[in-house]
């Protein structure tokens, strides 16, 4: 099982080849979407096992403007692990706003628009069994509890907090509906002009 960072490299490095400097860049940049910013030891250190694991070769870059840089490329290798971690079965987490599908979407959708409707359905799934769930209870017994507590603030305070998960759930919601409508659209459309069925490549 791949860790997040693996990913992160993996997923990057498909799309262009890079120096360990440039992916620092670029993720100081791009982080905070994948909910993840790591230092440039824990990039380099990343780099070096994945060339260890043979999912990446290096060639030495020489620049006029700056030190020579050793720019990572994937291997048939990383190809296979990336493919492997993109079309295997995404697992949405309880929180709605956690990082790990937008990584996910973002880093493997360059497979093809089926690829990414998968995941996209597994996710809207999911959400829609949890909108329906109850965000909070309101459980409070004043007399057990271990401060002195106004019941009716209580109350308001329990109704707040639902109304932030609900909106919240509902615009994640909305979005993911209008989402998975234009992707099912596009791939439809593109079979319809002889295209064929989508299929991821790299």
């Amino acid at each position: 099982m791949l860790n997040k960072l693996e990913c992160i490299i993996l997923g990057h490095l498909v799309r262009t080849p890079m120096a360990g400097y440039d992916l620092h860049k670029w993720l100081n940049q791009e982080g905070p979407f994948f909910g993840y910013t790591p230092q440039p030891s824990q990039i380099y250190r990343q780099l070096t096992k994945c060339l260890d694991k043979g999912w990446v070769n290096l060639v030495i870059d020489h620049r006029n403007t700056g030190p020579d840089a050793k720019v990572y490329r994937l291997t048939d290798a990383g190809v296979a692990t990336f493919k492997e971690w993109a079309l295997s079965p995404h697992v949405p987490t309880v929180r709605p706003l956690d990082s790990d599908f937008q990584m996910r979407f973002l880093l493997t959708g360059i497979l093809g628009p089926e690829v990414a409707l998968k995941i996209l359905s597994t996710e809207l799934d999911y959400r829609r069994d949890q909108q329906r769930v109850k965000a909070y209870s309101d459980d409070l017994d004043p007399e057990d509890a271990a401060i002195e507590v106004d019941a009716t603030w209580h109350k308001e305070l329990v109704r707040l907090g639902r109304e932030r998960s609900y909106l919240l759930g509902t615009t994640y919601l909305t979005w993911l509906e209008l989402t998975h409508a234009r992707l099912t659209e596009q791939i439809a459309d593109y079979a319809a002009t002889g295209g064929g069925p989508v299929t991821g490549h790299v």
